[in-house]
């Protein structure tokens, strides 16, 4: 009987009119939502906030500050790293085991990446837990205890991290402590002997001096500029602009770490401009994919200038162009991975092409494209995201939309990334050689 009027005309005709009004409400409520495109502000206090309303179902929250390996001294040298190891320890407010638990049952997780010139804290969690999560994530940077107990027990995952390190990542540390010395070639990772050496004290104290409101930035994606402006009120941070930049000279130079084994890991690079110089540092950016970032395609051997140079010696080998860019100076050059009783002709190779790139109309018009998808594919990761809008904001203390990316690189000609090849041909270049280093030659012989 029920079946029978169910499947009734009239109601069949009222249950269709119902459904479809929910429709049409449905529809324009979802008209109603509309992306958030990238705000920035800066407070009273003088912390900059930035955020990207996206309507995702997940939030990314982050608070970036300018304190990094760089802005360590001989005294305090690595921690840096201490303090990277140290995110997620008691603060005044909370134990360790309590932001974890919290942190689980709300399904977020934080984490704490770290550059030679900032220092960023991103916890990430669904829409409906983010006031939760920024609790936390504000408690983790403004109100860090650094017990005594809890910084020894964090001594062994510090000589973990050191010990996990690639030998491609030691080359690079050592590149850069070859070609600034102090500075920029501070390492990112703490000396062995230092582990375990900085205490409560130490530690408050730079936190104390580097993380204020002028050198910090809240970062969100997901989350409306409003709410994210509520946000700051959580964290506490000192105001003042805190200590000045030591500019870091690019001196040169190399350094050699000998550990045996089939392979030789060499990272050779010379000086370039920093990101406040925007037209030079993206013309070093699209040097750097002329040259080649290794291989487009699987199990490919390497497309660009520096593939081909290495692929006409004998030996296998890797070669991928790097650019490592910051505030006010940069490297461009390439990283080598090969075998040991090759790595001379080939490191040699690499250097040549390094000192005679030039470029082609067409190479640049690729590398623009390689680059425009390259930016457009980091931006498609929140955390990345989060990152670089910190360091834009940290560097000028305004973030450039994504859609002016394509007028900016278009903007750049032939002439411009023709001078930045001819610069490196002439620059005086800098080593990091880890491995087997029986055949590879020293830098005055390159």
């Amino acid at each position: 009987m029920a079946s029978r009027i169910v499947k009734s005309p009239a109601v069949q005709t009222t249950a269709k009119r119902q459904f479809a009004a929910q429709a049409a409400v449905a529809t324009s409520e979802r008209e109603l939502v509309k992306a958030e495109a990238l705000k920035v502000s800066t407070l009273k206090n003088g912390l900059n906030v930035a955020s990207i309303e996206n309507h995702s179902p997940i939030t990314t929250l982050g608070v970036v500050v300018k304190a990094g390996s760089r802005s360590e001294s001989y005294d305090n040298a690595g921690i840096s790293h201490a303090l990277r190891i140290a995110a997620g320890l008691s603060t005044k407010n909370n134990s360790a085991f309590g932001i974890c638990r919290n942190l689980q049952q709300a399904g977020a997780s934080m984490v704490c990446t770290q550059g030679r010139e900032h220092t960023l804290y991103t916890v990430q969690a669904t829409r409906d837990q983010t006031d939760v999560a920024v609790e936390y994530l504000t408690d983790v940077v403004s109100n860090q205890a650094f017990k005594p107990w809890e910084l020894s027990r964090s001594a062994p995952r510090m000589k973990l991290e050191l010990a996990s390190q690639s030998p491609a990542t030691q080359a690079v540390e050592l590149l850069h402590q070859a070609a600034f010395r102090g500075g920029l070639g501070n390492s990112l990772y703490s000396a062995p002997a230092k582990v375990g050496s900085h205490g409560t004290a130490q530690l408050s104290q730079f936190v104390s001096k580097h993380f204020t409101t002028n050198r910090a930035a809240l970062l969100g994606v997901g989350v409306s500029h409003s709410a994210l402006t509520k946000f700051a009120d959580l964290l506490h941070l000192e105001s003042g602009a805190g200590p000045s930049a030591t500019a870091s000279k690019y001196a040169g130079g190399e350094l050699r770490v000998e550990t045996g084994g089939g392979l030789a890991y060499v990272a050779l690079a010379a000086d370039t401009a920093g990101v406040v110089n925007v037209a030079d540092c993206m013309a070093a950016m699209l040097l750097q994919r002329v040259l080649g970032m290794g291989a487009s395609v699987k199990y490919g051997t390497g497309q660009g200038k520096l593939a081909q140079a290495a692929q006409a010696v004998s030996g296998n080998a890797a070669v991928s162009a790097i650019c490592q860019t910051y505030s006010d100076a940069g490297l461009l050059g390439a990283m080598v991975v090969t075998e040991a009783a090759s790595a001379g002709k080939v490191v040699g190779a690499v250097a040549a092409a390094l000192r005679s790139a030039t470029v082609t109309e067409e190479e640049v018009a690729a590398a623009k494209k390689i680059m425009l998808a390259d930016v457009y594919s980091l931006l498609e990761d929140p955390l990345q995201q989060v990152e670089n809008m910190g360091a834009q904001l940290l560097v000028s203390g305004d973030v450039m939309p994504a859609d002016k990316l394509p007028e900016l690189i278009g903007g750049l000609t032939t002439a411009d990334v023709q001078a930045a090849a001819k610069k490196l041909s002439s620059a005086t270049l800098s080593m990091g050689a880890v491995g087997n280093l029986s055949t590879v030659p020293y830098l005055d012989s390159l």
